[in-house]
């Protein structure tokens, strides 16, 4: 932590430029001369906690002045976009917040400013501070004290306790009434917990356990934007475990609250369903760290790469399939000739995920990659049972790469973890490695080399042999497509052949809809 001295009451002293950012040279010359800018929030914790700037520099300030104006006149200023949004809890609604963005790769920078009015600025910052979510929050520093040109000791403004809580290593709540005003506040509790390494109070977790309910009221977007901060994170697994534990996931998503009601998965699973999903959650992070050992390269360059709901990527949405996996299994528990089965559970569990989808506001794309993560995340499971018997034929993993392979990198990692949270031995999760790198190696040297459309068209098919169009000509074509993927049909004059047996064999129906095999 940076060196603090304590002054009267609310107030410290610290070196203003731990504190300084260039670009509150530019703020600070379009604020009007009689009017006041305070830096406040996550900029000010962290600067007090010491860690480095990152990548992503988010920024809060109050002014005495307009916020709007002053927003605008800085995106134009550094050439950045504006926006505006209000911040609504269930009780207050804060003042309209302007924000100015701005990308400069790989930095990004977002500057929040909102208003504070009263004739006491002093006060009227103190009750702005007071109304925030965690003491750490709601530090605030005068934007005059942090320029390049003459910053020496600032005071801090902290009417809360925060840097004695900071030293302390806490995450305390400003006031119990703040979280229920803004029930988001307490999945952002465990979220900043985890960051921060700080550790949540005694009344914030009561709080939890009594009120947890209020997090349905919450905007699902504000929900969202924290689950996937936690998601991003490389130690995610701890926090969903805490949320689960507390009850506050079962009030976000209660399709999972029927977990605990597996005790027990039958002979293949060493845990109960609940603590299985938890010990994969854990295990993915890990998986995740470290997948430069699990996968080819071909199959890592673009993992990550593909942007999701703004600011996230599809790892967070492996972590998110791994949530939801296994969630139709209460739904399919059955006992069949003395065994237990799940039959379904991923398909059942696919239709789950598009209704959680659709309720949380995910998109289409988030909801489609994470269903069909679930619907598929057996298949590793099954090719390698097929794999071990001899029995897994190219048709087998070419059907594979046909179905999965936009989505196979992150489906192999899910396994992977699935494998380890499930108490797979290692010669288990051996052979699982050894069918991931049986599928990528026919994809290198077989796959690959096939081509993707069918080899004679639809307009070519009807030309040669003299058939009108209808349903019967896309069957024809799926046919051919299939062949060639078997590796049956590799030129064009083959394809004629293929298609003249293929008709030869056909059993005369007028609609054309039945081909024999």
């Amino acid at each position: 932590m940076q060196e603090i001295e304590f002054v009267k009451g609310i107030k410290h002293t610290a070196h203003g430029l731990n504190f300084y950012l260039s670009y509150f040279d530019d703020i600070a010359k379009l604020i009007p001369r009689d009017d006041y800018c305070f830096v406040v929030g996550g900029w000010v914790r962290d600067r007090i906690l010491g860690e480095p700037v990152g990548y992503n520099i988010d920024v809060d300030l109050l002014l005495t002045c307009d916020p709007t104006q002053v927003a605008k006149n800085l995106a134009k200023k550094i050439g950045g976009s504006y926006f505006e949004f209000e911040k609504k809890g269930l009780i207050v609604k804060r003042p309209t917040i302007a924000t100015v963005v701005l990308k400069i790769p790989p930095y990004k920078y977002r500057f929040d400013f909102a208003q504070i009015k009263g004739k006491d600025v002093e006060k009227a910052l103190i009750e702005d501070l007071k109304s925030r979510d965690f003491t750490c929050n709601a530090i605030a520093v005068s934007i005059d004290d942090l320029l390049s040109i003459g910053a020496k000791q600032t005071i801090l403004y902290d009417p809360t306790g925060g840097i004695d809580d900071l030293e302390k290593g806490l995450l305390r709540p400003v006031s119990l009434k703040n979280l229920e005003e803004d029930p988001v506040r307490l999945i952002r509790g465990f979220r900043l917990s985890l960051e921060k390494d700080l550790q949540l109070t005694e009344d914030f977790i009561d709080f939890v356990k009594n009120k947890g309910h209020l997090i349905k009221k919450a905007p699902v977007e504000r929900i969202n934007l924290e689950l996937f901060k936690i998601l991003r994170h490389n130690q995610s697994g701890k926090v969903i475990e805490n949320l689960y534990q507390y009850g506050l996931l079962e009030h976000i998503f209660p399709e999972l609250s029927r977990l605990k009601e597996v005790k027990y998965q039958g002979e293949h699973h060493m845990y109960s369903l609940e603590k299985h999903v938890m010990m994969v959650m854990h295990a993915v992070d890990k998986v995740l760290d470290e997948r430069e050992r699990y996968l080819p390269v071909e199959l890592l360059e673009r993992l990550g790469k593909r942007h999701v709901m703004g600011e996230f990527s599809d790892l967070e949405l492996i972590k998110l399939s791994a949530l939801f996996h296994d969630v139709a299994k209460p739904h399919t528990f059955e006992i069949r000739e003395g065994k237990i089965t799940f039959y379904n559970h991923d398909k059942l569990g696919a239709q789950i995920v598009r209704e959680v989808g659709k309720r949380m506001k995910w998109g289409e794309e988030v909801t489609l990659f994470v269903s069909k993560m679930v619907e598929n995340h057996l298949r590793p499971f099954y090719l390698r049972e097929s794999l071990k018997k001899n029995q897994l034929t190219d048709r087998g993993r070419a059907r594979f790469w046909k179905e999965c392979e936009e989505f196979a990198s992150h489906l192999f990692l899910h396994a992977i973890a699935d494998a380890i949270g499930s108490g797979d031995t290692q010669e288990e999760i051996s052979a699982l490695l050894e069918t991931i790198h049986d599928l990528v190696r026919y994809k290198r040297e077989k796959y690959d080399k096939i081509p993707t459309e069918p080899l004679l068209n639809g307009k070519e098919i009807m030309e040669l042999f003299k058939l009108p169009e209808g349903p019967k000509i896309g069957e024809l074509k799926r046919a051919l497509q299939q062949a060639q993927l078997d590796g049956l049909v590799k030129t064009k004059e083959e394809a004629i052949d293929f298609i003249k047996n293929l008709l030869s064999s056909w059993d005369g129906t007028e609609d054309g809809s039945v081909l024999k095999n």
